[in-house]
């Protein structure tokens, strides 16, 4: 960053961002950068933060809507949430830029901004992508489920519809435990953010209480895993590439009986190919 430029800090959320998006639209010369509030602020830095306002937040959604629509703001989105460094910046100038020329922009990626917007978009696609297949939810005494996940991008947006949609008649919560967030649905409500999700008994399924049948069913999934796994053909390294250990804690089918890691787990799925 360059000393004495002028900044605008958000509080990471997405309204907060958008507000801080408006004030830069406003913003004649120079064009100020957005940031976190939580980036450390440089020395000559001239920042001041936005307020955050959510009514304001979705009149400029809706405006970009109508102007540019939805597959547009999308990219843009998952490009916020990504886990890259600066990508919030990236988005703000791949905005400005939107507002000012057009669509035809989002084609120019010689620009860096716009390369830091496709690569970060990316990146939050996949791994939304990821998480629809390795989310594992667990029955609780009271009949609802609950899944706990560690995803490297802000992703319970992009995977909230395909869960709602999917199962529908089930009262869930899809625990960000990094980010303290969670998806929670109600049958027949939809769903919702909750940006401060805690539990009382601990952070994870293992500090719940499961239902009877959870613990059997979790029982059958473990030794249903390791009976189909074929000793000869085990290879870790590609286990670990394809489903990566960071997620191994939340999985069943990849902890001991008392939720603990097990680290000579073997995927059936992940094998070497037979020759």
């Amino acid at each position: 960053m360059i000393d004495g430029e002028a900044t605008i800090a958000h509080d990471g959320s997405i309204p907060g961002f958008l507000c801080a998006c408006a004030d830069m639209l406003n913003t004649r010369e120079p064009v100020p950068r957005i940031l976190r509030a939580d980036v450390p602020e440089s020395l000559f830095e001239a920042r001041c933060a936005t307020v955050r306002d959510d009514d304001r937040a979705m009149r400029l959604w809706k405006r970009m809507s109508r102007r540019f629509g939805p597959a547009i703001l999308l990219l843009l989105l998952e490009a916020f949430l990504s886990d890259i460094a600066g990508a919030d910046s990236a988005v703000a100038a791949v905005m400005r830029r939107l507002w000012l020329e057009g669509p035809s922009v989002l084609h120019d990626l010689s620009e860096a901004s716009m390369l830091i917007t496709e690569k970060a978009a990316l990146r939050a696609r996949e791994e939304a992508h990821r998480m629809c297949g390795l989310i594992r939810f667990s029955e609780l005494a009271d009949s609802s489920w609950y899944a706990p996940i560690s995803p490297a991008c802000d992703v319970l947006i992009l995977v909230a519809e395909h869960f709602a949609t999917r199962f529908e008649p089930m009262r869930f919560a899809i625990h960000d435990l990094g980010r303290g967030s969670a998806i929670m649905h109600e049958p027949g409500q939809g769903w919702s953010i909750m940006s401060e999700f805690d539990l009382d008994s601990g952070t994870g399924a293992d500090g719940l209480p499961l239902s009877e049948e959870e613990h059997h069913i979790s029982d059958l999934w473990r030794t249903y895993h390791q009976s189909i796994a074929i000793e000869a053909r085990r290879n870790p390294r590609l286990q670990a590439s394809r489903m990566p250990k960071r997620y191994w804690d939340e999985l069943v089918e990849m902890t001991g009986p008392d939720n603990s890691p097990k680290e000579d787990s073997v995927g059936p799925i992940y094998l070497s190919p037979r020759r």
